[in-house]
């Protein structure tokens, strides 16, 4: 999961939970999609400063994502790129938020080839302004990483991942070090490598020194994860019962099934792949799923929430969170979750032939969202 916050959380507008097994209940509150796109016009009409302009629109497009029109969402975020791009120098973390969530949205749309231009734009925002030492620049690199391998560049995000831990060590981040050195190991894992990623994992756990803590901890949930994958549930238990009283400020997934996307399209029901497919033929097939983690990291009580579209696939990813393992959390009835599933899959440039066409492999993009979790308390 990316270092730098998600842009695009909006708990304020997901559908409120229903009343936990314990009679429980959470009261969402939020802001209606007309009051943000009065309020997008609004600035824009008085012809607003930068900063308010790009904060009105990033709402708005929070709101329209949430809603599940992802390409209005994306309509509004390019928009503003277009009007406030040239205040980089100005507002440089206001403009880089702005290229985030662009990119983000357009992940969530399958379109390739701009979710790389986005993300680039966002690192290039950042360096040009602080240096390619400062935290919030090794914090981009690691999500430049995370990008490339979303498209299948994996070698790239291997590079981008060793040269962003070698430059953090020098920086004296030794926390945003472990991060990219975590993500490089694991990467053989998503590369069929699993001997490889165990090796580097091992080598990472057994560090002892003192900076490497983060490193450590995140090194052997991952190994758990390779374990239980191999029918080996010690390591598991194990790292359980040693975070039960680390009073953790985020839910910690210490393992998950891996998502049967095979099942997934078979069930789907959106419409097959062609090379001559319309740009938006699988748009707008998506799902919130809620579902709770209660004190032993369990989850209980998944369900779909809402959703549009071909979504045939839900069955498989209910299966997929039923099956999680999240380490013991803090309250008496634990913490709720909602989380976006999307359907799609992408777009992509063929240079050969200079022309965009989809990829033949669906993919399933997952967004959190969650507010800041808490635990759940009685209302």
């Amino acid at each position: 999961m990316p270092l730098a916050p998600l842009l695009l959380l909006l708990a304020a507008t997901q559908p409120a939970p229903p009343p936990s097994a314990a009679g429980q209940t959470i009261v969402v509150t939020g802001t209606r999609l007309s009051d943000t796109e009065k309020a997008l016009n609004a600035c824009l009409a008085r012809h607003c400063q930068p900063v308010e302009d790009i904060r009105a629109s990033l709402a708005h497009a929070e709101n329209l994502f949430v809603a599940g029109r992802y390409r209005d969402a994306q309509a509004v975020t390019a928009a503003a790129v277009g009007r406030n791009k040239r205040y980089r120098k100005e507002l440089p973390v206001d403009v880089s938020d702005l290229y985030r969530a662009n990119g983000r949205l357009a992940a969530h749309i399958g379109e390739a080839h701009e979710q790389e231009m986005s993300v680039g734009a966002m690192y290039g925002t950042l360096s040009s302004a602080f240096g390619n030492t400062d935290p919030r620049v090794l914090a981009a690199d690691v999500e430049r990483g995370d990008m490339y391998v979303l498209v299948g560049r994996e070698e790239l995000a291997r590079h981008i991942y060793e040269e962003t831990e070698r430059r953090a060590r020098a920086a004296g981040r030794a926390d945003l070090a472990a991060i990219a050195r975590v993500r490089a190991a694991w990467l053989y894992q998503q590369t069929g490598d699993i001997g490889f990623a165990r090796q580097a994992l091992e080598k990472i756990a057994a560090d002892p020194s003192p900076d490497a803590k983060v490193g450590r901890l995140a090194a052997h949930v991952l190994l758990a994860t390779l374990d239980r994958r191999a029918g080996k549930r010690q390591s598991t238990d194990a790292l359980i019962e040693e975070l039960r009283n680390a009073h953790l400020a985020r839910p910690v997934l210490l393992y998950a099934p891996p998502l049967d996307l095979e099942r997934a399209v078979r069930e789907s029901g959106a419409p097959s792949f062609t090379r001559l497919m319309g740009r938006t033929a699988l748009d707008g097939n998506w799902v919130d799923i809620g579902f709770w983690i209660g004190p032993d990291g369990k989850v209980h009580d998944v369900e779909r929430l809402r959703g549009e579209g071909a979504t045939g696939w839900t069955p498989t990813v209910l299966a997929a969170i039923q099956g999680r393992i999240y380490a013991p959390v803090d309250g008496p009835i634990g913490i709720y979750r909602v989380e976006r599933y999307t359907y799609l899959t992408r777009w992509v440039e063929k240079f050969i032939v200079n022309m965009m066409a989809r990829v033949p492999q669906p993919d399933i993009q997952t967004l959190d969202l969650t507010a800041d979790p808490s635990p759940a308390t009685k209302p």
